[in-house]
């Protein structure tokens, strides 16, 4: 999936810690998702490892990036296409510091196993109606690679217009960055984790979710998980954009009325 509205990434503003009395932690198990007829016929199956489902603190922002660098950072279209990271040990702090620029709002999610150690990361914003801001905030990053991926998003968040096309919402749940470790793809971790932030979103008076996917595969996604598409546009047709290789030749917006 996709990082989204194109904040800025200097000088962004103190947010206060979201209240997360409500706060629910689950636990479930990969042979969730087995077929009933399995324990009809008595077959007999493997242990499963289990995992919980948590908000993720503010103060986890360095094991969240460490995540993203392997999990999320090399694998993302726009980053490969401009080759943001360009070797193995490469680091850019730009796209760092937007990663993290929204655990302080305190709707993040995490699925950790038992040993307490990341499997699967959501990170979450709230975007409220009066701090829209669709101004450039590209020109202010001095890293020319990321300048070009900032510029994408800051047009998706103007072109999509999603204010308009919520009359009546005035803050919704942005799900800007999604990831799992490659070992438990495939296993239905990322419909749980967007579940979470669909609760977290009501515990917070949101009324819809906003996911912004820059690859074939988050779209994949969000058209399962039942959003609805507001915007589409080819990276052919902004001459700024990074080109991925097929097949993900576009950007789009969605949003889930809740």
């Amino acid at each position: 999936m996709a990082v989204t509205s194109a904040r800025s990434i200097v000088n962004l503003k103190e947010k206060g810690h979201f209240e997360r009395e409500n706060a629910r932690i689950n636990k479930y198990t990969l042979a969730d998702e087995l077929p009933a007829q399995l324990s009809e016929l008595s077959i007999r199956t493997m242990s499963q490892p289990s995992y919980t489902i948590r908000t993720i603190s503010p103060d986890e922002k360095d094991r969240v990036i460490k995540f993203l660098r392997r999990f999320f950072f090399r694998d993302e279209p726009m980053n490969l296409a401009v080759n943001l990271l360009e070797t193995a040990d490469s680091r850019c702090a730009e796209l760092e510091e937007y990663a993290a620029s929204t655990l302080e709002d305190g709707v993040s999610v995490a699925a950790v196993d038992e040993n307490e150690d990341y499997v699967g990361v959501i990170i979450n914003g709230i975007a409220r109606r009066e701090e829209a801001d669709y101004t450039d905030k590209s020109e202010d990053c001095p890293n020319p690679k990321f300048r070009r991926i900032l510029k994408v998003l800051g047009h998706l968040d103007r072109e999509a217009k999603i204010w308009e096309k919520l009359p009546s919402c005035d803050t919704v749940l942005e799900i800007r960055i999604a990831s799992t470790h490659s070992a438990w793809r495939g296993r239905g971790l990322m419909r749980v984790l967007c579940e979470e932030s669909e609760r977290l979103a009501h515990s917070i008076g949101a009324s819809a979710l906003r996911m912004d996917t820059t690859s074939a595969f988050s779209a994949a996604a969000a058209e399962r998980l039942n959003y609805k598409r507001i915007y589409t546009v080819l990276y052919a047709d902004l001459p700024y954009a990074p080109q991925p290789d097929p097949p993900h030749t576009e950007a789009r917006v969605y949003i889930k009325e809740i």
